[in-house]
């Protein structure tokens, strides 16, 4: 576990302000994309590409990045189930 948060420490102080904010509006795209699935069967087929898209994309990028991805999933609907995030 810590070796893990080591590997993510170094690979966030080799990236520059940019590569980290776009990194931050992906995660952010893809936690939109898991609420949008939630609200019926439409949406769900909407964000169904998009979502497998993104995750294969980070499956070969690095597998910190994959984890952060299904994090940001975990989140957005943990959160939209609690009624925390509005949509």
């Amino acid at each position: 576990m810590v070796d893990s948060l080591v590997v993510v420490g170094q690979e966030l102080r080799r990236r520059n302000a940019s590569t980290v904010a776009v990194d931050l509006l992906y995660l952010f795209t893809i936690a939109f994309l898991a609420t949008l699935a939630l609200r019926g069967f439409w949406p769900a087929a909407i964000a169904t590409l998009p979502l497998v898209s993104f995750l294969y994309f980070a499956w070969h990028a690095s597998r910190p990045f994959f984890v952060a991805n299904v994090g940001a999933i975990v989140f957005a609907v943990v959160a939209t189930e609690w009624n925390l995030l509005p949509l």
